[in-house]
């Protein structure tokens, strides 16, 4: 066992953690591949996998918004209004910048690659940009269709999000910077007995729908950093806090995690919010649980080029390989199969992590005031 005081334990699983969550985000973007089963056995069909995995992978937003509420408040030794425009402004430079010019470079992207395909003009294009050039940076996109967007009452719940899609997160993170105080004051007077409200919400997917921003999204938000925030205006250490009854969260995350995997959603609904809550949980406590052994390290180039593949993965390079990973396959087997339905969905995340990577260490070798503008100087 590894001799680490409480606080290191504490920074190393958060650190270790960013990149692995940041390969689930991934999964959760590739999609799925149907194809004809090459065998009747349950554990060739690649539909089990995929739902085994996209649903363990819902617990990594979550984790970064738990994160990102305790790192906001855990230093902070009095709430004001000074300490607020400090971590507003820090923000702006960690967050909101970043989300502007991600999104910008997939516009250019976009442009670029309508005119290399020779679609045709690029005005029609461009002018639907312009006109709705108020809504790149906030609801841009709208989808629905995902079992997980009905509440408790049947529901629907549109989801929204910025030109990149997967910028959401961001956006949603600044948004709690934003709504900070009403955080902390909350938190701090309602305290344990707050959560549970906030939890009831998230369980039942149930609040009031503001205009081109999903209830779903906010309250995964304000709950999660909510929890994080917890413990760090009580200065509490949160892998040791979250370790009470850690041998019961870790049980009922296995549990509720093959209710929802695998089971409809008349009843998926009502396990998953419980999985994803557990499964945060036990993702820390596992973590930290080998981390004190030594059996993990961690890597510092990977943890922090997290952000920079959460934010690039989206933007042409995951899509560019998955059709270079089929055209390559179909010219080796000539077909499309389950087996390529199997291979490339386990191995195109982590081949687009590793593409992204090399983009961020070429970026940090020879472009580093870029990077650090597209990092936040992360």
């Amino acid at each position: 066992m590894t001799n680490l005081n409480e606080l290191e334990l504490q920074s190393k699983t958060i650190n270790w953690l960013r990149f692995p969550l940041t390969i689930l985000v991934i999964f959760i973007h590739i999609g799925f591949f149907t194809y004809t089963l090459i065998s009747d056995n349950p554990f060739l069909n690649p539909s089990y996998y995929y739902q085994l995995i996209r649903t363990i992978a819902a617990i990594a937003v979550p984790c970064f918004f738990m994160f990102s509420g305790y790192l906001f408040f855990n230093k902070i030794k009095e709430w004001n209004k000074k300490v607020y425009f400090l971590k507003i402004k820090t923000r702006l430079r960690t967050l909101l910048i970043p989300y502007i010019l991600f999104n910008l470079v997939a516009i250019v992207f976009a442009v670029l690659l309508q005119i290399l395909q020779a679609h045709g003009s690029i005005y029609p294009f461009l002018n639907h940009l312009l006109d709705n050039w108020y809504r790149i940076f906030w609801n841009y996109f709208c989808w629905t269709g995902d079992p997980d967007n009905i509440n408790m009452f049947g529901q629907p719940l549109p989801l929204y999000g910025p030109y990149v899609r997967a910028l959401w997160f961001v956006r949603d993170l600044f948004v709690m910077a934003l709504i900070s105080p009403i955080i902390y004051h909350f938190v701090k007077y309602t305290k344990i007995w707050g959560l549970g409200v906030l939890f009831f919400f998230f369980y039942t997917k149930i609040w009031i729908e503001i205009p081109g921003y999903s209830s779903r999204f906010f309250l995964t938000a304000f709950f999660f950093f909510s929890m994080g925030a917890y413990f760090g205006i009580n200065r509490k250490n949160l892998v040791i806090s979250l370790r009470k009854y850690q041998v019961v969260w870790l049980i009922l995350a296995f549990i509720t995690l093959g209710l929802s995997a695998f089971f409809q959603y008349n009843l998926k609904k009502f396990v998953h919010p419980i999985f994803i809550l557990s499964g945060v949980i036990s993702a820390v406590n596992i973590t930290s649980f080998f981390m004190e052994r030594g059996k993990l390290q961690v890597r510092e180039t990977l943890s922090k080029a997290s952000f920079f593949i959460y934010c690039t993965h989206y933007i042409l390079i995951l899509r560019c390989i998955q059709k270079i990973f089929a055209i390559s396959f179909r010219k080796v087997f000539g077909t499309l199969n389950t087996i390529y339905a199997f291979v490339a969905y386990f191995i195109v995340p982590f081949v687009c992590a590793g593409v992204t990577i090399c983009i961020y260490l070429l970026m940090k070798r020879f472009t580093p005031r870029i990077l650090n503008l597209l990092t936040g100087n992360r």
